[in-house]
């Protein structure tokens, strides 16, 4: 796989000629349109294995025909999710040297759109659907919009729905005390372990991704015994636990984010883990990339050396932030995009996009009649740099946050890096 910058000048024939391909090929590949923008950046991969679609066929009888997973095909092509024709031509396999097998986790809320929840389900292992809080008694409250239909088409594409367990509030906050009420009152877990567990047997559920923010540090060692005394019912019933983590750098880092998680129990308690290595840009935050590439590498560092690597997924942000310039400390507020969006706004408003290697992120400047913009995002090679941690770290795969936001080259990115497991 080969990333292309497109330069001043440059159009998407030119650059199909420069490589031996198709500018249909290419915009096929890439999700994008004609027109490009300067900065952007290209996915380049050949294919290795082609089929000219015949009257008839359908993507489950050309998977067949190739005894390949229906799920494959469509990663490979996802223009099919369009329709196809005859004489339209798929690829079949790319020729890429994929550097192993990973578990690939994504979050969504009840809202995503279910044709965009379509697309994005083939790439995925599993999906987390946001969220089941609880009250005092240790009844759960389900989400809003309900989760029914998001579970059922998961299914129809082989990944496993999980169930998601936080304190989050209907406010879009997480509140320390429900938690410190829940892991302060045992009496309370074994309530709320069972409804789980109903729960999930009911809805078809795969297992549990829990999520506890903001804890006081009094309660870390008892948060790691809830996950712990979580998982073990979870298991004996053939479900798994994931749990996320604050993106920590020691043992002693300071802040409520930090303090209640404790690596290396969470981390035996666990079946699997996702330390959150994103939002060093936030909205409220001066402009920068959401995941520096050495931020994130210092928290997976700490990470393996807390925990077994292979029972880590690397926190994987598909969004980014643009602020209104000049930045003001307290007052100015950045507004979350998908990387594709970013892409549209470049479009719209002439912007030329820079790649900032310090943190291996693009951003890019634009103006909106008189008022300056500054957008930092993230794009197939500040993806390609984080995920080559997996390779080096050996570590489990990665959990996107969120599949809400369209990032269609991402998905192409892990698919031609990786062999993604499916585990139904």
């Amino acid at each position: 796989m080969l990333i292309h910058r497109v330069n001043r000048g440059e159009d998407i024939n030119g650059i199909a000629d420069m490589y031996g391909l198709s500018a249909g090929y290419i915009q096929r590949l890439n999700s994008c349109f004609q027109s490009l923008v300067v900065g952007q950046e290209l996915i380049i991969a050949y294919p290795l294995t082609t089929y000219t679609v015949k009257s008839g066929d359908t993507p489950f009888s050309v998977a067949r025909d190739f005894d390949m997973p229906v799920s494959e095909l469509l990663r490979n092509n996802p223009s099919v999710y369009d329709g196809f024709k005859p004489g339209d031509e798929l690829v079949i396999a790319y020729n890429v040297q994929k550097r192993g097998k990973i578990t690939l986790n994504g979050y969504c809320y009840t809202y995503i759109g279910l044709d965009l929840y379509r697309r994005i389900l083939p790439y995925l292992s599993y999906v987390t659907i946001f969220t089941y809080g609880f009250d005092k008694t240790g009844q759960l409250i389900p989400p809003s919009p309900s989760d029914e239909i998001y579970i059922a088409a998961a299914a129809e594409y082989g990944t496993a729905p999980l169930m998601h367990l936080s304190t989050l509030t209907a406010d879009g906050v997480f509140s320390s005390d429900a938690a410190a009420f829940l892991l302060d009152t045992k009496a309370v877990w074994p309530v709320i372990a069972e409804n789980i567990l109903n729960n999930i047997k009911e809805k078809g559920y795969y297992g549990v991704d829990m999520d506890f923010e903001y804890l006081p540090a009094y309660l870390r060692e008892t948060y790691a015994e809830f996950a712990g005394y979580l998982r073990e019912k979870l298991n004996k019933n053939g479900y798994i636990l994931i749990t996320a983590l604050a993106p920590k750098t020691s043992a002693a880092q300071q802040g409520l984010l930090y303090e209640g998680h404790d690596y290396a129990l969470l981390g035996q308690n666990s079946d699997l883990v996702m330390p959150m290595t994103y939002e060093w840009g936030y909205a409220y935050s001066e402009p920068m990339a959401v995941a520096p590439i050495d931020s994130v590498k210092r928290v997976i560092e700490y990470a393996v050396s807390k925990m077994p690597p292979d029972k880590i997924l690397l926190g994987t942000p598909f969004y980014g932030y643009d602020w209104q310039l000049p930045y003001i400390k307290g007052v100015t507020v950045g507004r979350s995009l998908s990387p594709d969006y970013a892409l549209t706004l470049a479009r719209e408003y002439g912007g030329v996009i820079e790649f900032d290697k310090k943190s291996a992120s693009p951003y890019m400047k634009y103006f909106n009649g008189d008022a300056e913009h500054i957008v930092w995002f993230e794009s197939p090679e500040s993806l390609e740099k984080k995920l080559e941690l997996i390779d080096i770290y050996t570590l489990r795969g990665a959990g996107i946050w969120s599949t809400d936001r369209p990032f269609a080259q991402g998905y192409m990115t892990i698919n031609l890096m990786f062999e993604i497991q499916k585990f139904i």
